[in-house]
């Protein structure tokens, strides 16, 4: 007989994906979890389940906990700034010179600090992140995350040319304080390393062939930007003229597919491209809010990519996006490919279930089992309380609708990671 003594229950209204186009939903129903592992939905509990062990969320919804895959750690601290700015010029003026104060350990730590304060204030509880290029504030990161709980890849930002004076690196320096960073957090946890060439204008090719053998040597996914607006892509060809495109770049240097890659934005992607990023180990990452803001010049097909099976997800893409709720990057997904749906008629608009399918199930497919709540899978969970929005009648899809169109943070009543509350 089960020993239900070392199980708890979560009862709720329960929403997950089970792929793109479906969301599973479950009234009044309870999710059992068995240290922090759920093991399954029921709509009535076993005879002899103990009640101390059940935690009744009443009408709530219960979804996954949401999934950033593309944020700048280092850019909180300048959401909502310079956003009339053309990109590159935009980095020059402000990224940059922020980026460099990370130099100073105490700065790091009390942005970095705010920083995952309000990733799990917003329900984020995977995320994958941009650091700068100190060592030093790098390890402030990586330890801010695993005290929180959060489940998450960082690692040292790597960018060695056409950069300021004052925020450049060696690239032999770079490539050792990598090697360095990754032997140190290379083990087991919830926060992973990764390597994050920052993009192939701030690269030499010596560097990015010296990152992709360490990727190799010691198996670690990779994170960077690709075919993200107009004029870098001009400038990257500049840069490297005996390569097709930017995606064979870091191809070519063993970045793109060998191992899993996460890439941000990829707006400008030709058959060549799709082709590459066809790879199961691929991942792009749509940035509403940040392409909105500072103009890449178009909008990611996101349709086109859902139909062709390319793996997808949503970023906030802090500090050129604005806001870090992925609640809010669901409603933009949705908005901005009605948009690009007025001058491309062949691809229709994303639906809701495809966009939350990107925020929780999609994203965290390089995390262990998070992003659903099937067997096996961690229980990371958000408990929505959508009582202040007036209206009845509604199915708990509608409802979910409804709290990324109008919800915030203060609708989150708990945040759950491997079914642990985590207090914000």
């Amino acid at each position: 007989m089960e020993d239900y003594q070392k199980y708890k229950a979560y009862r709720g209204n329960v929403i997950y994906s089970k792929n793109k186009d479906t969301l599973i939903s479950k009234e009044n129903s309870y999710i059992l979890v068995r240290e922090g592992i759920v093991k399954g939905i029921f709509k009535e509990l076993p005879n002899g389940f103990p009640k101390e062990n059940i935690i009744d969320w009443g009408n709530k919804l219960i979804i996954p906990g949401f999934c950033d895959m593309h944020v700048h750690a280092p850019q909180f601290l300048q959401r909502g700034m310079g956003m009339d700015r053309e990109l590159l010029d935009w980095l020059k003026t402000y990224t940059y010179p922020n980026e460099s104060r990370f130099k100073n350990p105490n700065h790091a730590r009390e942005v970095y600090s705010l920083f995952v304060d309000e990733l799990l204030r917003q329900g984020t509880l995977h995320v994958n992140i941009f650091p700068s290029i100190h060592y030093e504030a790098s390890e402030i990161l990586f330890e801010i995350l695993e005290q929180r709980g959060l489940f998450a890849f960082t690692g040292k930002l790597n960018m060695d040319q056409n950069s300021p004076e004052y925020y450049v690196e060696d690239t032999e320096k770079s490539l050792v304080d990598t090697e360095k960073f990754i032997q140190k957090h290379q083990k087991d946890g919830n926060v992973k390393v990764s390597i994050v060439p920052r993009f192939t204008i701030t690269c030499s090719e010596k560097l990015l062939a010296g990152l992709g053998s360490l990727s190799e040597k010691y198996g670690v996914p990779v994170h960077s930007h690709m075919c993200e607006a107009v004029n870098t892509i001009k400038v990257s060809q500049e840069l490297f003229p005996d390569y097709k495109n930017e995606a064979e770049i870091f191809y070519q240097n063993n970045l793109l597919g060998q191992r899993p890659t996460i890439m941000a934005h990829c707006i400008f992607m030709d058959d060549e491209v799709l082709k590459l990023m066809k790879n199961p180990n691929c991942m792009a990452v749509h940035c509403p809010d940040a392409t909105a803001n500072i103009n890449a010049g178009g909008i990611m097909p996101v349709k086109k990519l859902l139909e062709m099976g390319i793996n997808l997800a949503i970023g906030s893409d802090i500090g050129s996006g604005a806001n870090l709720s992925i609640a809010r990057g669901i409603a933009s997904t949705i908005q901005h490919s009605k948009i690009r749906n007025m001058f491309d008629s062949q691809w229709d608009a994303v639906t809701l279930p495809e966009a939350f399918y990107m925020a929780t199930r999609s994203g965290g497919r390089y995390f262990k089992n998070v992003g659903a709540f099937e067997e096996g899978y961690c229980f990371n969970a958000l408990v929505i309380d959508d009582s202040n929005m007036p209206g009845e009648g509604y199915t708990l899809v509608e409802r979910l609708e409804r709290f990324c169109y109008l919800g915030d943070d203060r609708n989150i009543a708990m945040r759950y990671i491997l079914e642990k509350e985590i207090l914000v």
